[in-house]
């Protein structure tokens, strides 16, 4: 069985060496063919029932949203803590990478005559894909390994809202996991991110997940072993 620890450092050697390609050929202009007939299959399956599921989904990505979901945890002393700084730091670091790399790339976004929705500034990496793997993969790694920690007592650090059910726990997963995914699909059906964008976010993203869980998870899990 491979080492954790190898495994990790080979899918962050993956994830950092896809983003590099990518860049590469963004900025050498190389990438338009691909672009094109991944945007014209994806255009191609445009309806009234998909547009009107993907438009707000793609909005719930907005940073308003995102803000208000944070703020909402920070505020409140149950998730502070165990949900609210994390996911908080995730979805601020995820801002600083993505914003500090569109521009560095100034890459011009698609033509607008196939936007479904208003949108501006520069297209890769594509933000909205970014933010949604980190955040909800972060919330993910959390969820996870809090069902993993025995809770002792009622007075103990770990009463706080979380699931211990391993049906809830993979459900909740499983609803994330499609939830990001068509995040990252919606940026391409309204027509605002080329699909290099969408790949490059999500190879970024898998490096700041492999960082985020080898520094987040053995913290969170330690307490289980010990008890």
């Amino acid at each position: 069985m491979i080492n954790t620890n190898i495994l990790k450092g080979l899918l962050t050697v993956l994830c950092a060496g896809g983003f590099a390609v990518l860049a590469y050929f963004v900025t050498q202009g190389a990438v338009p063919a691909f672009d094109t007939a991944v945007q014209s299959a994806v255009f191609s399956l445009r309806n009234d029932w998909l547009t009107a599921l993907l438009k707000p989904l793609t909005l719930s990505g907005n940073w308003q949203p995102v803000t208000v979901l944070c703020a909402v945890l920070l505020a409140a002393p149950q998730t502070r803590k165990h949900y609210g700084l994390p996911l908080s730091a995730a979805a601020l670091s995820s801002v600083l990478f993505y914003e500090t790399l569109k521009f560095v790339f100034q890459r011009s976004r698609p033509d607008p005559a196939f936007y479904l929705i208003n949108e501006s500034g520069f297209s890769f990496p594509s933000g909205h894909a970014l933010t949604s793997l980190v955040l909800w993969g972060t919330l993910i790694m959390l969820i996870r390994a809090y069902a993993r920690v025995p809770r002792l007592s009622s007075e103990d650090e770990y009463d706080f809202p979380r699931l211990t059910k391993p049906s809830a726990v993979n459900l909740l997963t499983g609803l994330l996991c499609v939830y990001i995914i068509l995040m990252a699909f919606s940026r391409i059906y309204v027509g605002v991110h080329y699909p290099t964008d969408v790949l490059g976010s999500w190879c970024l993203g898998g490096c700041m997940l492999i960082a985020i869980h080898s520094s987040l998870v053995p913290a969170l899990t330690h307490r289980g072993k010990d008890a």
